[in-house]
């Protein structure tokens, strides 16, 4: 019993001191953790996309590290981060996630989402700018959907399933899904209690 409520104070302790770690993704800053409803989420990999035409810093957060696509995509909750370099409008940014989806399914899954895309880039028109910086977060969970959150607290009921939020990560460089490196930057320690750990010998 003791030993359980040490390991739990030092998870608990770990995720205090590493609440506010940050990289940098092309000079922006990009935090290590992001807690959903008490799970703690950890970065898994990280990269600079074009969206919207301007540079913006992207990062997928994962309940535990891992280099194995499906692994990632199958993970519940999960996060996408999306931090522009320089302001820009939110219409722009609602617009081009839509463009995102659309190339990287069929026409007729498109249309099956369709309504709820709709309803994203009615609340980013909403957002007139979104400053350099400020971060836009599509947050999944898998019985609900997914929620998108933009700077202002503006937040949308969930969208989609799975399905959406995997479609819109596909679209996105591989890096921003799974990089060692990230994460090897983010947990040095052998110890880490959000790291990817190696597979165990047969």
């Amino acid at each position: 019993m003791k030993k359980i409520m040490l390991a739990a104070a030092l998870a608990a302790s770990f995720a205090t001191m590493n609440a506010n770690a940050a990289i940098k993704v092309g000079g922006v800053s990009v935090e290590q953790s992001s807690p959903a409803n008490g799970t703690p989420l950890w970065i898994n990999g990280a990269g600079v996309i074009s969206l919207a035409g301007e540079r913006m810093a992207a990062a997928l957060y994962v309940p535990e590290n891992s280099t194995s696509d499906s692994a990632i995509m199958t993970a519940s909750p999960k996060e996408l981060r999306l931090i522009p370099m320089k302001a820009v409008g939110g219409a722009q940014v609602g617009q081009a996630i839509d463009a995102l989806v659309k190339k990287s399914v069929s026409a007729a899954q498109y249309k099956q989402y369709e309504p709820d895309l709709a309803k994203m880039k009615d609340m980013f028109q909403s957002v007139k700018t979104i400053p350099a910086g400020q971060t836009v977060s599509l947050r999944f969970f898998g019985k609900q959907g997914t929620y998108v959150m933009v700077p202002g607290g503006l937040k949308m009921a969930p969208l989609g399933g799975a399905e959406l939020f995997g479609s819109l990560a596909r679209a996105l460089p591989q890096a921003v899904i799974n990089s060692a490196a990230v994460q090897k930057q983010n947990h040095p320690s052998a110890d880490c209690l959000g790291c990817a750990k190696p597979a165990k010998a047969l």
